[in-house]
C-alpha cells in the first residue's frame, strides 16, 4: 500500500483500476499489482523511457499479471494504441517537408555566399598573431570536431528511440540543423559540453584574443549582420512568425559580453576546409 494512503483510499484506487479495465475482469490481486506497476514508475531525473519502451515495459508487466485469456484482450488494445501512435507520427512528419526546404536554402547560402565572402577578407583572420599558440588552437578545434560528431550520434540515437523509422523527414531536419554548426561553429553549445581542460584552454585563448578583438570586431559584426538579414528573410519565407537569429531561431537572450565571446570564439573555431560531415 502506498505510503500514508488510508485503507479506504487504497480500496478506491484499486476499484478505479478495475473500472478502467472492465473488459479484463480483474481480480482484486491483479488490480493491486497493476496499481503498483502504474505508481512505482521507472523514470528518474536521469533516465526515461521512450513511448515505444513504455509500451514494451507495459506489455512485459501485464503479461506477468494477467491470465492467458485476459492477456489476449489486453494485447489487442495494446496494438491498437501503438498503431494509432505510428500513424500519428507518419502524419506529423509531412509537416517537416517545409523545414527541409528551409534548412537546405539556409545551408546553400552559407556555402555559396556567406562563407566564401567571409574567407575572402584577410582583415577577418588576424589569428596569425596566435602562431605561438597554434597547438592550443588545434586542440580546441579537435575537441569541437569531437563535439560535433558526438552530437550527431546523439541526434541519431534520440531520433530512433522516439520515432523509429516513422519520421524520416524529421530526422533529416535535425541533421540539416546540426550541419550548420559544421559550417559556422556554435560555440555556446560547445562550451556547455566542455570538460575542465577544454574550458581552461578556451578561456586562455579567449583572453589572448581579447586585445586583438577591438581591431576587427566591428567588421565581424557587419558580416554577421548581413547573415542575420538573410536568416530573418528566409525564416519568414517558410514560417508564419520570425524571431530573428543567425542559423536557428534564437529565443533566449544573452548579454553583450556573452555575444562578444560567441563571436570571437566561433570565429576562432571556423575552419576553411569545413569540419568533416
Amino acid at each position: 500500500m502506498p505510503y500514508k494512503m488510508s485503507h479506504e483510499d487504497y480500496q478506491c484506487q484499486i476499484d478505479l483500476v478495475k473500472s478502467r479495465n472492465t473488459a479484463l475482469k480483474l481480480t482484486f490481486e491483479q488490480a493491486e499489482q497493476i496499481f503498483k506497476y502504474e505508481h512505482k514508475g521507472i523514470h528518474s531525473e536521469k533516465h526515461y523511457l521512450s513511448s515505444w519502451e513504455e509500451w514494451d515495459y507495459e506489455f512485459t508487466s501485464y503479461k506477468k499479471i494477467l491470465t492467458e485469456e485476459q492477456f489476449l484482450l489486453f494485447e489487442h488494445n495494446h496494438q491498437e494504441q501503438i498503431e494509432y501512435h505510428r500513424q500519428q507520427l507518419i502524419e506529423q512528419d509531412k509537416e517537416n517537408l517545409r523545414e527541409i526546404e528551409y534548412y537546405n536554402e539556409t545551408i546553400k547560402y552559407y556555402e555559396e555566399q556567406f562563407l566564401p565572402g567571409f574567407f575572402k577578407d584577410p582583415l577577418l583572420f588576424p589569428f596569425l598573431l596566435l602562431s605561438s599558440d597554434r597547438a592550443k588552437v588545434d586542440y580546441l578545434k579537435a575537441e569541437y570536431n569531437k563535439y560535433l560528431h558526438d552530437s550527431k550520434k546523439q541526434i541519431l540515437i534520440n531520433h530512433f528511440r522516439e520515432y523509429r523509422t516513422y519520421k524520416p523527414n524529421g530526422l533529416e531536419v535535425s541533421l540539416l540543423r546540426h550541419k550548420l554548426s559544421y559550417l559556422w561553429p556554435n560555440y555556446s553549445f560547445f562550451k556547455s559540453q566542455m570538460d575542465e581542460p577544454t574550458k581552461a584552454m578556451a578561456e586562455y585563448l579567449k583572453l589572448k584574443l581579447a586585445s586583438f578583438q577591438e581591431n576587427y570586431d566591428e567588421l565581424i559584426i557587419e558580416k554577421l549582420q548581413s547573415l542575420k538579414v538573410f536568416c530573418e528573410e528566409n525564416f519568414a519565407k517558410y514560417h508564419t512568425k520570425s524571431y530573428g537569429g543567425w542559423h536557428t531561431v534564437i529565443i533566449s537572450k544573452i548579454t553583450p559580453e556573452e555575444e562578444r565571446e560567441e563571436r570571437i570564439m566561433s570565429h576562432l573555431l571556423l575552419d576553411r576546409e569545413k569540419y568533416e560531415w
